[in-house]
């Protein structure tokens, strides 16, 4: 790549350097102005001058949109736009990124340590891309003092990235973000439900009395609470699905097939896989959502050996399409036992259904599934990369096969069981009084009570509970 082809992409990709108005023309602050609602995930906020930082999350859920949003913010508090770059670097080889690094240094106008660099689609560079990033972080002045934003689609070798960039990240906190689909919170606020403002429950507060606070605070939101909910396990938190929603009472056709593109021609881009062998990987995580996955179950479905099963489960994996939850031992996950899947978004569980293969997915296993995933963003909240380490939200199951769907050791020996029934579920209370954990809260669909060995609780207030 010569000078003359990186500065026709900086020019393409930074409208900010020559107009003042780019915002009335940029495609995501547009769409994001039209939008039926308000959301700010805010993903970015608190950037410390000199931090470099990750963002990761699936595609389609707002990170580029984010990044410019982040842009527009530094402008508008006096960051002179030369000193502002933006640009993405999929499909780039690791060369490229270098020498782009190496061409803008000389190009923002900006001492070191002024300027603000957003490299999109990081995980997408073909090679080594955290080597490229360590290597130019200690030998090039502008890069190395400057606040560095990468963002990415992909968990591929951010363990690598986080390794290698030991020491080279500043000393700004909070370096690792993640921007997941739209919280229940945000849905329900876009759908109208009246949500006020309060603090919310960190994992380790499950058994004080602040939860009994907040309980008795939102008693008169909570029908609201599980109306939208239920409508929630319908849409997902993909922003484009809520907008369709609101705006003409369904998410589009077309947005389904984005979603499976996003799963096939992306995630699975690497392997020969047919579209019919996609579906059924999808179809068998679908069926199993509330039990533990047979890989050997999962290959015969995609007429691959359980090896490629397991392989192609870990792509979409990497793509923060589905996420594990594997068996505790001793809190910590047990090797080679078998884990529980769940999508990242109920849309995704609908994948296989709209491409006429499998059966609709059970509203209780979504429920279960959105719950797994309302604690794992909290656990993330408390312990950056845990949602991908994958090593603090966890199953348990005993010796005579009786199971608890989530422990983890940041509860502070509260569990968690999910039973979306509006009532009947007394006998989880029999299970965790039979296990080790000494409380529990019983994720129901209206049931609210207290009990001797915990709380039966409504799924949408405890996602509301946990801010997630």
């Amino acid at each position: 790549m010569d000078a003359a082809d990186a500065d026709r992409l900086l020019t393409e990709a930074n409208p900010w350097w020559r107009s003042p108005d780019w915002r009335e023309r940029d495609v995501q602050l547009l769409r994001v102005a039209k939008a039926p609602f308000t959301y700010r995930p805010e993903a970015l906020k608190d950037l410390e001058r000199g931090g470099l930082y990750l963002l990761r999350g699936p595609r389609r859920v707002g990170k580029s949109t984010e990044i410019k949003r982040t842009i527009d913010g530094l402008i508008e508090r006096g960051v002179v736009p030369r000193s502002i770059v933006h640009l993405s670097v999929e499909g780039r080889s690791s060369g490229d990124l270098e020498a782009l690094i190496t061409h803008i240094a000389g190009t923002l106008r900006g001492k070191p340590g002024e300027c603000f660099w957003f490299l999109d689609e990081i995980t997408a560079v073909q090679g080594s891309w955290p080597d490229v990033i360590k290597r130019m972080r200690d030998s090039n002045l502008q890069f190395a003092e400057d606040t560095v934003i990468l963002s990415g689609s992909s968990a591929t070798q951010i363990e690598e990235a986080t390794k290698a960039l030991a020491g080279r990240r500043g000393n700004a906190l909070h370096v690792d973000r993640l921007l997941f689909q739209m919280p229940f919170t945000a849905v329900a606020r876009a759908l109208g439900c009246d949500l006020p403002k309060a603090d919310t429950l960190r994992p380790d507060q499950l058994r004080t009395n602040k939860l009994v606070d907040l309980v008795d605070f939102y008693r008169p939101w909570i029908p609201g609470f599980i109306a939208a909910w239920d409508r929630y396990l319908g849409i997902g938190g993909y922003p484009q699905a809520v907008a369709a929603h609101l705006s003409q009472g369904s998410v589009d056709a077309s947005f389904i097939e984005t979603l499976f593109q996003i799963v096939h021609g992306d995630a699975l881009a690497r392997v020969n896989f047919t579209p019919e062998q996609t579906v059924a990987i999808l179809r068998a995580v679908s069926r199993s959502l509330s039990s533990t996955l047979s890989m050997t179950s999962v290959a015969t479905d995609a007429n691959v050996v359980p090896n490629t099963a397991a392989a192609r489960l870990e792509d979409l994996r990497r793509s923060f399409l589905v996420f594990p939850v594997h068996r505790e031992q001793g809190l910590a996950p047990k090797p080679r036992a078998q884990a529980k899947w769940y999508f990242t978004d109920p849309l995704l569980a609908t994948l296989a259904t709209a491409r006429g293969a499998g059966k609709t997915s059970d509203p209780t296993a979504l429920s279960e599934q959105q719950i797994a995933l309302a604690l794992l963003r909290a656990l993330e909240a408390q312990s950056p990369t845990a949602a991908l380490r994958h090593d603090q939200l966890l199953y348990y199951r005993s010796s005579t096969r009786a199971e608890i769907d989530f422990v983890a050791a940041a509860f502070k020996g509260v569990c968690f069981e999910s039973k979306f029934v509006d009532r009947g579920w007394g006998r989880a209370f029999q299970t965790i009084a039979g296990s080790p954990y000494s409380h529990g809260i019983v994720a129901t669909r209206s049931g609210l009570r207290q009990h001797d060995g915990g709380w039966a609780l409504p799924t949408a207030l405890m996602a509301v509970l946990l801010g997630c």
